[in-house]
C-alpha cells in the first residue's frame, strides 16, 4: 500500500506495444524457476532467474520464500490474439537504461535471463545455446544530494489496526 520505488528515466519508455502486442518491462509473467522448468521439461535444472535470486539474497540471511514478485526490465512480452503468454527479443540496446528512485531502504536483487536477450528458442527439442546473446548490465547506485530531497517524504506505512477478521482466543 505504499510505493517501494518510482521509476524516474526509461530510454524505452516510447516503446509502447508493437505489432504483435508485445511490450517492455514485463509485469504479465513472473521470472522463470526450476519448478515450471520440472514440469515442462521433466528436468532439475538451477540456471532460471528464479534460482539466480535465491542465491543473491541468501547471503543476507533470507530464503527463496524472501524472493516475491519481479520486474522484467527490458523483457518484451505480451499476449497473442488467442491470449497466449508469449517472450520477444528485447529492443534494448547498449546505452538504454531503466532509472528508479528508492522511496525507502531497499535490498534488490538482479537476475540477467540466462535465456539472454530472448533472441533464440531456450525451450522444447530445438532449444539454442543462448549464451552468445546474454548481456551484461550495469548497475549504478546513487546517492541523492539533500537539496534534491528538500520536501519529500518516505511513504507512510498504512493505519490498518485491524486483524484481518481474525479472533485470537487466549
Amino acid at each position: 500500500m505504499r510505493p517501494l520505488a518510482t521509476i524516474v528515466a526509461d530510454s524505452l519508455q516510447d516503446y509502447g506495444v508493437d505489432t504483435e502486442g508485445g511490450r517492455v518491462h514485463d509485469l504479465l509473467g513472473t521470472r522463470c524457476d526450476p519448478y515450471v522448468n520440472r514440469l515442462l521439461t521433466g528436468i532439475d535444472a538451477d540456471n532460471h532467474c528464479h534460482s539466480n535470486l535465491v542465491r543473491a539474497v541468501a547471503e543476507f540471511g533470507l530464503t527463496e520464500l524472501d524472493v516475491h514478485d519481479v520486474i522484467n526490465v527490458f523483457q518484451c512480452t505480451g499476449l497473442n490474439e488467442q491470449d497466449q503468454y508469449f517472450m520477444k527479443a528485447s529492443p534494448a540496446r547498449p546505452g538504454d537504461h531503466f532509472e528508479l528512485f528508492a522511496e525507502m531502504d531497499l535490498l534488490m536483487a538482479l537476475s540477467t535471463c540466462p535465456g539472454g536477450d530472448l533472441s533464440l528458442d531456450m525451450w522444447g527439442e530445438d532449444k539454442a545455446d543462448t549464451t552468445e546473446v546474454c548481456r551484461p548490465i550495469d548497475v549504478e547506485v546513487f546517492e541523492l544530494p539533500p537539496v534534491l530531497l528538500e520536501g519529500w517524504t518516505a511513504p507512510e506505512r498504512s493505519s490498518y489496526a485491524g486483524g484481518h477478521g481474525l479472533r485470537y482466543v487466549p
